[in-house]
């Protein structure tokens, strides 16, 4: 076996798949043509019998929904309280009758005459002496009693009836409007008859069946009697044997019952017919090709044996040169039309593999950039918050010695203000940790907005809203008291009237959403997104919005992109900042190690 295996792997490719196509390919099929040929008749008849019976069934199909439209029409006015109303109510003059009418049963019917094309016509009959015939509405004479009997004497509340009225032939619907009358008080006592009478559009459903192609579809009662077909006129019905005579070379292929999925139209049949000739020349058409194509692969076979041989070799021979640069670290992607065979899918799995290891060394570059840069940032605050320290217990001994000089003058507002600004003196001294809570964020907020009404007065109004289930996520510290600072010094300052900051945080979706909005003059739209770019830092100005920038930088150093920031125009008439930051994210691990 060993012998054998080694002459095999000898051999070249071209001459193995060659040798193996002329002994286990051409020769079999050479023999198993001339057999099959003989039995591609009865495959190809029952294969065109099979697609005719789906392409009818198909037909079929259109057929009964448009059918069952109409009866699920029925049923949503036999269901109306408005119909009901209408037609057992008492009218004591022809206005009072019309006014009904006009309201409750005109846009009915016009509706449906619209949105049903399968309806012909639609008609309430009912027996209320108070009532006039109007369209869609007739009084049911004693010649209408008659014909609605056949479903009363059955017990059906819904039924099919056909024949001809007036010389022209119908098949309708008809639903016993007596709903109410079992089931609500108010109407049990009626003695009211009405029905409901929708006459089916023989014209729109024939040409239903007029989308089957392949021969005919006829449907017809228990009587043999075809109201339904491709080949009848607008008023023409007849018996099936008749029309059939009249269409030669129709062979029956399939007859059904129509009621197993339309229980209403009982007894009803549908009959699909095809061309016998049509079949034959088809089989004919099917063998002919057969042979052209088995004539076509013995010729191409030789050359399609090559371009497959020739496109096997090069891929392996470009893959191999590929794996041997990737062994040297250098991951250079294939750029050839790889196909989807199994050399195609091992060229693409290099190539993802290539990608990702070129990502994964980037990424790790990206990340270690990353970390130098929010360790400086976190040393330069550190410095900020250092050059701030002027002697701060001096500083403090002395601002508790003004407060308690102002709580013995009992100038209160005064001593608390003091004390607000003592609090925020000493949260931007005491760094500490670079994430804080929204909870302890906004506490900052507060007392800032209040040294600031000590300020203004009754000048400034704010409004803070936070929802409880955002209180305990951490966010950077800082990123909020800029933005209400902005909102004071740029839009409160310069307003005349008085000034309004509103700050909402609450939870959207997956994310955290924070709103800062002044009633301010705001700025024009133009502004407005030259300031965005600026602060995003798209533009050179890089004097202006300091607060602003300070903020999207370090939100984009704990976010990197999972993050958005935008200034918009707000609806007190002023600037609205929306920031919004993810909600599952925990960056402790990153500012820890940041710290270490």
């Amino acid at each position: 076996m060993r012998k054998v295996i080694k002459i095999i792997n000898d051999i070249p490719l071209f001459k193995k798949i060659f040798s193996i196509f002329f002994i286990f390919v051409f020769i079999p099929l050479l023999i198993l043509s001339s057999q099959f040929i003989s039995q591609i008749y009865f495959y190809i008849n029952d294969k065109l019998r099979s697609q005719l019976e789906n392409a009818s069934n198909m037909t079929i199909s259109n057929f009964k929904k448009a059918i069952e439209l109409a009866i699920n029409l029925a049923y949503t006015i036999y269901s109306d309280p408005r119909v009901i109303e209408t037609v057992n109510n008492r009218y004591s003059s022809v206005e009072e009758f019309y006014d009904a009418y006009e309201k409750n049963i005109k846009p009915i019917l016009q509706n449906a005459r619209i949105l049903y094309p399968q309806i012909s016509q639609i008609t309430i009959y009912c027996d209320n002496p108070t009532i006039l015939n109007a369209d869609g509405l007739a009084f049911l004479t004693e010649e209408y009693k008659k014909f609605f009997q056949k479903g009363e004497k059955e017990g059906k509340n819904l039924y099919v009836l056909s024949g001809l009225e007036n010389e022209k032939p119908y098949v309708s619907i008809v639903l016993n409007l007596n709903f109410y009358e079992q089931y609500v008080p108010k109407y049990q006592h009626s003695t009211i008859k009405k029905f409901l009478r929708i006459d089916l559009n023989r014209v729109y459903l024939n040409s239903i069946l007029s989308t089957f192609k392949d021969g005919h579809i006829f449907i017809a009662d228990e009587k043999d009697t075809v109201y339904f077909s491709d080949l009848l006129y607008y008023n023409q019905v007849g018996r099936l044997s008749d029309i059939l005579k009249e269409e030669k070379n129709q062979t029956i292929v399939s007859e059904k019952l129509l009621s197993t999925e339309l229980p209403y139209f009982e007894n009803w049949r549908y009959i699909v017919t095809t061309n016998n000739s049509g079949i034959s020349k088809r089989l004919l058409e099917h063998q002919r090709n057969y042979l052209a194509i088995v004539v076509l692969c013995f010729t191409l076979a030789f050359f399609a044996l090559f371009l497959i041989v020739n496109s096997v070799v090069n891929r392996l021979s470009i893959l191999a040169r590929h794996i041997k640069k990737a062994r040297k670290q250098q991951f250079e992607s294939i750029n050839i039309e790889a196909g989807k065979d199994e050399i195609g899918q091992v060229i693409e799995e290099f190539n993802i593999m290539a990608q990702k290891i070129k990502e994964l060394l980037e990424k790790e570059i990206k990340y270690e950039l990353r970390q130098k840069e929010l360790a400086l940032e976190k040393k330069q605050a550190e410095i900020n918050a250092l050059q701030s320290q002027i002697n701060p217990h001096f500083l403090f001994n002395t601002l508790e010695t003004i407060r308690m000089r102002s709580m013995l003058k009992k100038e209160f507002e005064t001593a608390n203000t003091i004390k607000l600004l003592a609090k925020l003196l000493k949260r931007s001294i005491r760094w500490e940790n670079d994430l804080i809570t929204i909870e302890e964020e906004i506490s900052s907020i507060y007392d800032y907005l209040e040294i600031q009404k000590y300020r203004f007065g009754e000048k400034l109004k704010f409004e803070i809203d936070v929802e409880e289930d955002v209180k305990s996520i951490k966010i950077p510290k800082m990123t909020i008291q800029p933005l209400v600072e902005n909102a004071c010094v740029h839009g409160i300052e310069n307003s005349k009237g008085e000034g309004r900051i509103v700050v909402k945080v609450f939870k959207e979706c997956d994310v955290i959403a924070i709103t800062i909005e002044d009633n301010g003059k705001g700025l024009e739209d133009n502004k407005i997104t030259e300031l965005l770019r600026s602060v995003k830092g798209l533009s050179s100005d890089k004097a202006s919005s300091v607060g602003l920038k300070n903020v999207f930088r370090r939100l984009e150093l704990f976010y990197d992109k999972d993050f958005s920031f935008d200034i918009l125009r707000g609806q007190l008439g002023g600037l609205k900042v929306v920031i919004k930051i993810p909600n599952k994210r925990d960056f402790e691990d990153a500012v820890q190690s940041v710290d270490s």
